[in-house]
């Protein structure tokens, strides 16, 4: 089909933000008797209209009979310039209490499990045996469910300060460090 016969091509290739083409034209359309592969052939053969945007393909992909462009993957290069030490002591203070429930969850769990099975029981008889009776409960009394379980629980909490101050004073050092070096460089891309 030639441009100047007067009817509308099968394909329109104008630009879809405005203009005379896409105007007189309308959207984008197909003629559905052509088929898909004879519709790939009309689009390819189609006359550029001055003021429309190109299209351009990277690389051609074969889809069944077809052939359909390939979009690659952008890749952008990144440095890392400053960690904000409030954002990471909130992080962290998270973090470090989900890690604690995790622990104190393990603990009760395990108490459960090692008691079911007996031992506890056989370490309270071997520690009265060991201790001398009449200077109080002795060591006997820390195998308590409930001694065990405050301990994990003020293991856990100094675990949550600990790892907090940490990681907001590595935040810190780091953006010190980047002042004097520049940062850290990241390399992002997109999935093909």
């Amino acid at each position: 089909m030639t441009i100047g016969s007067g009817e509308p091509p099968d394909w329109d290739v104008g630009s879809p933000f405005g203009g005379p083409a896409a105007a007189s034209r309308g959207p984008l359309r197909a003629d559905p008797s052509a088929g898909r592969e004879g519709s790939l052939a009309q689009m390819s053969s189609a006359t550029v209209v001055p003021g429309a945007p190109t299209i351009t393909t990277h690389s051609p992909v074969t889809v069944g009979h077809t052939s359909v462009a390939r979009k690659r993957g952008r890749r952008a290069r990144l440095t890392l310039k400053r960690i904000d030490p409030w954002s990471t002591l909130k992080f962290s203070i998270v973090y470090g209490l989900v890690g604690a429930a995790v622990l104190v969850v393990a603990v009760v769990v395990l108490y459960g499990v090692i008691d079911a099975m007996g031992v506890i029981a056989s370490l309270r008889k071997f520690l009265s045996d060991v201790s001398d009776s009449s200077s109080g409960p002795g060591l006997a009394a820390w195998l308590s469910f409930g001694r065990v379980l405050i301990v994990a629980i003020v293991v856990g909490l100094v675990n949550v300060v600990l790892f907090a101050a940490f990681a907001t004073l590595t935040a810190f050092i780091y953006n010190v460090c980047t002042d004097i070096v520049g940062g850290v460089e990241v390399t992002l891309s997109e999935r093909e």
